[in-house]
């Protein structure tokens, strides 16, 4: 077939369990890290083996090709890449693409390697016994924050952030017990007015989404994309012949770890270390998780590489998974991130 032998490039044999699998991507992968000072090339093959036989979906289906050559789809082309049913998240996959798209991974703050916490039941902390500094109902919830209108001209930004929402409650919070979204976060911290009360100012820079998971923190924001294909430079996304300045979600995200850090020494007990990171999710207009490819231009640049939904659905997973707290459910943490939401009745 006119794929590469995805086993042979991990170097494992074709009945090789997941966990062999998974190991042996692991160490391909820091072997050929393009920055440790591999091949880009053999990088992205490896990433290309992982991203089909780390899923048992997709593993599947290419056992089906190699048996009968010729007769299945290119692994690139999703029978059913609708938002509403064709996405599944496969919890052993990093993500879900072609060596084309492998090219668009950015350097990651830290590996990700689901912890075995991941899936266990949701610890509290403070335990649920103490009524502070959440409530019961509110540690339980899930989607915290709604968004608010910002004047005639922001129904199209606030369809896109519910789709976003929508998303990754469907996606990633169902995927992991102690996951929460808060959305329309302020990155300071509130302030008090004239009549002592706690007010977030009107002008406070803000983020779309912030997904926490233990003392993990990423934060999301999503731009729709009309065109099939789009380049990134490092700074500029350009698609449908049109350039777009994507937020710098790296900065914002030094500024909310910053911030939320000197709030939270206030609090009694033990505090966390935060972990940080941020994903730019680009939404098809056709509804496609897949779409648009996204080509990475200009080696020489850095930057938080945007990903078709589905792309970047696995990798938030995956990133909120690799704590060794994954399923930590922090309520200071939690009502830190409440006392900065534009529409906190709304959660």
């Amino acid at each position: 077939m006119s794929e590469p032998d995805f086993y042979a490039v991990l170097g494992v044999a074709p009945d090789a369990d997941p966990q062999s699998i998974r190991a042996a991507y692991r160490r391909a992968a820091r072997e050929h890290h393009p920055d440790r000072g591999g091949s880009a090339q053999t990088f992205h093959q490896v990433q290309s083996a992982w991203d089909v036989l780390g899923s048992p979906e997709a593993r599947a289906d290419y056992d089906r090709r190699r048996r009968s050559p010729g007769s299945a789809p290119e692994p690139d082309s999703p029978a059913d890449t609708g938002e509403g049913a064709g996405f599944t998240y496969s919890r052993s996959a990093a993500s879900t693409g072609s060596a084309q798209n492998s090219a668009e991974t950015r350097t990651r703050r830290r590996p990700e390697t689901r912890s075995a916490s991941a899936d266990q039941p949701p610890v509290y902390k403070p335990p649920l016994s103490t009524p502070e500094p959440l409530n019961l109902t509110l540690t339980s919830q899930k989607i915290h924050g709604g968004f608010a209108s910002r004047g005639l001209l922001s129904g199209r930004s606030r369809r896109r952030q519910l789709r976003t929402s929508a998303l990754l409650e469907k996606h990633v919070l169902s995927a992991l017990p102690a996951a929460r979204l808060f959305n329309d976060v302020a990155l300071t911290a509130p302030g008090t007015d004239r009549a002592g009360r706690s007010r977030i100012p009107k002008s406070a820079p803000r983020v779309d989404h912030v997904l926490l998971c233990g003392p993990a923190l990423v934060l999301v924001s999503a731009q729709e994309v009309p065109a099939a294909t789009a380049s990134w430079d490092g700074r500029t996304l350009r698609a449908g012949g049109k350039s777009v300045t994507l937020p710098d979600l790296a900065a914002e995200a030094t500024q909310l770890q910053t911030s939320l850090e000197q709030q939270l020494r206030s609090e009694p007990g033990e505090r966390s270390v935060l972990e940080t990171d941020w994903q730019h999710i680009l939404l098809a207009a056709d509804g496609d998780l897949f779409h648009p490819v996204v080509q990475a231009q200009g080696a020489g640049r850095r930057g938080p590489a945007p990903l078709a939904a589905g792309r970047a659905i696995g990798h938030l997973v995956n990133v909120l998974a690799a704590s060794q707290k994954a399923n930590l459910v922090d309520r200071h943490l939690m009502a830190a991130l409440r006392t900065r939401l534009a529409a906190p009745e709304e959660g």
